[in-house]
């Protein structure tokens, strides 16, 4: 039997656990590539559900490496800035048309180029200067899970190994960081333990959703907008992702009864205005949830999700119960693509055909 969505979604910490044990050769050659680079610009270029890993690991890259670090699609690589620009561009599985065309147009240039792909041996993996394996077993489901959160973990431990070797954190900052994402792995069962839970509890009710929300603040807004996207993959329902601040200034006026509202609580200034919105909202649709790390707060519509309070593992652990959902709920709805758009990848040549 085929690998379902369900399948990946269940794997993605049991993939993670393997990068981890495999990070020192997965990522060969890169970190003495990026101090010969001496990067003042990072941009990080991908599309889909690359470019929302991208987006959702930009913040940590950009701590950790102290350079500014921009995201960017494929088809928006015309102009580049910085005295020494690194591009790492991404593609899960490495067939993009318009990232193998942007690569390639980048090297024509003389920008050194990164590439992350699965397998490392793809149109896209040959066009960059230095190749690196995307260790995401493959995900063969088009909605990406594993692809996702095995992106944005591989380009922590990139910028994590180029902090090393530039002096950019210390040998014990290092340590610790590799330490925290190791128990990131260990915690993956329990969040998603909690995911079932609260799907099981909440399913009837997400049945009635015909237009999905998501927002955070910062790595969660990217986040939002990875769940948005897996959304609109399967249930085929509008669906979107944004910043928190933006959605109360117009998302948010879309709110009926048919509305399903997502929002990432951050633990800081605005979790009081968050759960003032949840409560507007909840006035009108009864599907209406929070996302919290909190343990005080509780609640039929709030999901707790244990010692993650660390911002930056929210793409491992928030994103969970937007992919839950979406893997499980379509089959259940009986859900899917109008048949006008069945082949529309296929139609649109986007990607290169396997040889």
């Amino acid at each position: 039997m085929s690998e379902t969505m369900y399948d990946c979604y269940l794997s993605q910490f049991q993939c993670m656990k393997k990068i981890m044990e495999s990070k020192e050769e997965l990522l060969e050659g890169f970190a003495e590539f990026f101090r010969r680079s001496d990067p003042d610009r990072i941009y990080l270029v991908g599309s889909g559900t690359s470019y929302h890993a991208c987006s959702s690991a930009a913040y940590f890259v950009e701590e950790v490496l102290g350079r500014e670090v921009s995201v960017l699609a494929p088809t928006c690589t015309e102009r580049i800035y910085g005295k020494r620009p690194l591009i790492i561009a991404v593609s899960q599985g490495g067939r993009s048309t318009n990232t193998v065309s942007a690569v390639e147009a980048m090297v024509g240039k003389g920008y050194p180029v990164v590439t992350l792909t699965d397998p490392a041996d793809t149109p896209v993996g040959r066009a960059g200067d230095l190749s690196l394996l995307l260790s995401a077993d493959t995900e063969q489901v088009g909605p990406k899970t594993r692809g996702y959160t095995a992106t944005v973990l591989t380009l922590y431990l990139m910028a994590l190994e180029a902090a090393r070797v530039t002096g950019n954190i210390s040998g014990e900052k290092f340590e610790e960081y590799i330490r925290e994402l190791e128990r990131m792995t260990e915690r993956g069962q329990e969040w998603m333990d909690h995911c079932q839970s609260f799907y099981e509890r909440n399913r009837q009710d997400l049945m009635k959703a015909t237009h999905y929300l998501f927002a955070g603040k910062g790595v969660r807004g990217a986040v939002a907008k990875e769940d948005a996207l897996k959304i609109l993959e399967t249930l085929c329902y509008p669906a979107n992702g944004y910043e928190y601040e933006e959605l109360l200034h117009g998302p948010a006026c879309s709110t009926d009864e048919t509305l399903a509202l997502f929002l990432y609580l951050s633990d800081d200034r605005d979790t009081a205005r968050m759960r003032q919105t949840a409560e507007i909202i909840s006035s009108a649709s009864i599907n209406c949830y929070m996302i919290s790390h909190v343990p005080s707060m509780e609640g039929e519509k709030i999901l707790y999700l244990p010692e993650s309070e660390a911002d930056y593992l929210s793409p491992f652990s928030d994103i969970l119960m937007g992919q839950l959902i979406s893997a499980r709920l379509p089959e259940e709805m009986g859900r899917g693509r109008h048949p006008a758009v069945k082949n529309i990848f296929q139609d649109m040549g986007t990607k290169v055909p396997q040889s």
